[in-house]
């Protein structure tokens, strides 16, 4: 095996974190909306930095412990990945111990240079403060994959455990005691940084990756939302009937659909502000009534739907009359005044977990059209 050469590693190390620090700052510029790429991008950039300043110092032949520079760069790169990542996850910063712990490394490696007059104490310190620093955010990003498995997060959580790995191995090799030789510290060194270098852009990886799948879920959840009201759209819908049809259960859901009454002229009167901003209350009482589990859509126009989940046995009247005294119940404030609603209810509980979606809607829409020539403000249950 031919030997590697720590310096001409060092280098590629340089270049490679230079490059990865100005794409993220340019992802961090152009998504504001995204904090967790300035700490990402931060971290990228010590790394680079701290190199930069280790080459100046030994082409300015600088003392010893200026050296040391070059070796916080893994600890400042682990300590903005674990808080970046803190914040990708929406968890709490608790910034408090790992900046501080981190700060007390800075200032205890060059002592130690100056103390022992050899690098490997500063390194083999840097080292261990950057695995420590780096086990915690492999723990977060599997807990984050177990409660929503995917591969981005499973290759970042692959990426940060095997970095501690590799950080913790690198420490044993360059203390002298755990190793025969300075030429076999020097290439095992080697070894542990060339893995380092992979590992990096492995999370760089992943943190594309995350960013992406995030923004993928993000236009999903634009595609089946409702802007109005923030209900449910006709989309979101029929994919979570399907669902709850298909996981089938003990008590098969009920689904009622609703439409506002004599709504055309709500907009003819008053003009279609204030019938948007009838939409929009109906949508938050609708929020309002229901449990968690349970669903409420707009479906379009004046009409909504609310899919229970796990309904009583025989409570479909009980239910659709719940939604009705909801709308009716209460006067809308609006910019016309004080106007008083009233909706059609029509209610169906699925027949088996084996009916299609379509087939529910339609017996719960004809029971909804024969709500309304019976008079309206009322609720009819399917057949």
């Amino acid at each position: 095996m031919e030997t590697l050469h720590v310096d001409t590693l060092l280098s590629v190390y340089q270049l490679v974190t230079a490059m990865l620090a100005v794409a993220t700052l340019g992802g961090a510029w152009q998504l504001k909306a995204e904090p967790a790429l300035r700490f990402w991008a931060a971290a990228f950039a010590a790394s680079a930095l701290t190199q930069t300043a280790r080459a100046i110092a030994m082409g300015t032949d600088a003392a010893r412990p200026w050296l040391a520079i070059g070796h916080l760069g893994g600890m400042l790169s682990a300590l903005f990945v674990l808080l970046g990542l803190r914040v990708f996850l929406g968890h709490p910063l608790r910034w408090r111990w790992p900046v501080a712990s981190a700060a007390a490394v800075c200032v205890a490696a060059p002592v130690l240079v100056s103390q022992v007059g050899a690098l490997w104490p500063s390194l083999m310190l840097t080292l261990l403060a950057s695995a420590l620093l780096t086990a915690p955010a492999a723990r977060l990003a599997q807990l984050a994959w177990r409660r929503q498995p995917g591969f981005p997060m499973l290759l970042m959580s692959t990426m940060l455990l095997l970095s501690a790995v590799v950080e913790t191995a690198r420490s044993v090799a360059v203390f002298p005691a755990a190793v025969p030789t300075r030429e076999l510290a020097v290439q095992y060194n080697a070894i542990g940084l060339l893995a380092t270098i992979g590992l990096v852009i492995g999370q760089a990886l992943a943190m594309l990756l995350l960013l992406q799948d995030r923004a993928l879920r993000q236009i999903e959840r634009l595609i089946e939302v409702d802007v109005l009201t923030g209900l449910l759209n006709r989309r979101g819908f029929d994919e979570r009937l399907r669902r709850l049809l298909q996981r089938g259960g003990p008590q098969l859901p009920v689904l009622a659909v609703l439409d506002v009454d004599h709504f055309k002229r709500i907009n003819d009167t008053h003009g279609h502000a204030v019938g948007d901003a009838v939409l929009s209350t109906i949508g938050e009482r609708l929020r309002e009534t229901l449990r968690p589990l349970d669903l409420a859509v707009r479906l379009g126009g004046e009409e909504f739907a609310v899919i229970w989940a796990q309904p009583e046995p025989g409570g479909e009247a009980r239910l659709g009359e719940r939604l009705r005294e909801v709308v009716a119940g209460e006067s809308f404030v609006t910019t016309a005044g004080p106007l008083t609603v009233t909706v059609s209810v029509g209610v169906a509980r699925a027949r088996a977990s084996c009916e299609a979606p379509e087939a529910v809607f339609s017996r719960a829409d004809a029971a909804l059209y024969e709500a309304k020539r019976a008079g309206r403000d009322q609720v009819k249950l399917a057949a």
